[in-house]
């Protein structure tokens, strides 16, 4: 063994420079003597692991292991007796660290978007008491109309966007959150299929982003529809202060955020062509978590399926 592995660390100021990282990798392969054994617990590769270990012995000026033909690791003496010295530094090092980590967590602050009047709605509550944000974030919530929402996903203006039938872009992760209930306005029957406003006049609220409704309407047609067409909500309100059977007579498909995705959708079974609501965010959110939390939601709080 050389001189230098079998000095003791008196005398030697081995803990100037050294981070918690290098500490906790050096604890760990004192335990697991390999550096792949390290590596798979610390989710990084062996060369990452053996960086960090190089780059300790270069901070305390001495070798530190000794790797055998079979890639095992022998702690030299002087890294035994720097175990024993570095132990009660790691701990209080290990307790600052989980402190601080507290702090940062409960000082995150996740922010919400939507067009305008959809957190009041109860597809929007009914999800958000699903989504378990204790000791994780605070959250606040802002109004951005849907033709921003991916400039202000990607300038991180806001965390979490949700929205109908939003386009899934390179840049951006999409949770799907399920089928938004239609309201209907007719007249004294309502259709039980598709099938039903067969020479019928009916509409959809447009939603989404453009070309998203005339999607929506297609697949009424596809389901047994026909006829049919697109209309703005300014546009279904009008129709709605009209006199006169014709008006009356025109059913309007609106999607519903307000009552929530057991709300009563007067439409029976099969189920019926929809607008789909999504959560998106910026893809490598720095909150890794984040993308996580927003499926568990969406399965009703469960952990298992997507």
């Amino acid at each position: 063994m050389r001189e230098a592995d079998q000095s003791s660390t008196t005398g030697v100021s081995p803990f100037a420079g050294i981070t918690f990282r290098q500490l906790e990798v050096f604890r760990l392969l004192c335990v697991e003597r390999s550096y792949a054994s390290v590596a798979v617990e610390r989710r990084t590769n062996r060369a990452a692991i053996k960086r960090i270990c190089r780059d300790l012995e270069k901070a305390v000026g001495r070798k530190l292991f000794e790797e055998t033909a079979d890639r095992q690791l022998v702690p030299t003496h002087f890294a035994e007796g720097l175990l024993i010295e570095a132990g009660t530094l790691y701990r209080s090092l290990r307790r600052m660290h989980e402190g601080v980590r507290a702090i940062h967590q409960s000082g995150r602050t996740l922010r919400f978007a939507a067009a305008s009047g959809f957190f009041k709605g109860g597809l929007f509550t009914e999800f958000l008491s699903k989504l378990d944000l204790n000791g994780h974030f605070q959250s606040s919530f802002l109004r951005i109309e849907t033709n921003r929402y991916k400039s202000a996903l990607l300038s991180a203006e806001c965390d979490v966007y949700f929205g109908a039938a939003l386009e899934i872009s390179e840049r951006l992760d999409s949770v799907d959150l399920g089928p938004i209930p239609w309201r209907i306005r007719h007249g004294s029957h309502p259709p039980k299929s598709p099938e039903e406003l067969r020479g019928s006049n009916w509409s959809i609220v447009d939603a989404g982003e453009p070309g998203t409704a005339a999607e929506v309407l297609d697949q009424f047609h596809q389901a047994g529809a026909t006829g049919g067409s697109v209309i703005s909500l300014e546009e279904a309100k009008e129709i709605e202060l009209k006199e006169g059977s014709e008006a009356k007579n025109h059913m309007i498909f609106y999607p519903d955020h307000d009552g929530g995705k057991n709300a009563k959708m007067e439409l029976g079974d099969p189920i019926w062509p929809a607008y789909r609501l999504s959560a998106m965010l910026r893809r490598n959110h720095p909150y890794s978590e984040l993308k996580q939390m927003l499926i568990t939601a969406a399965n009703g709080g469960r952990t298992n399926g997507h």
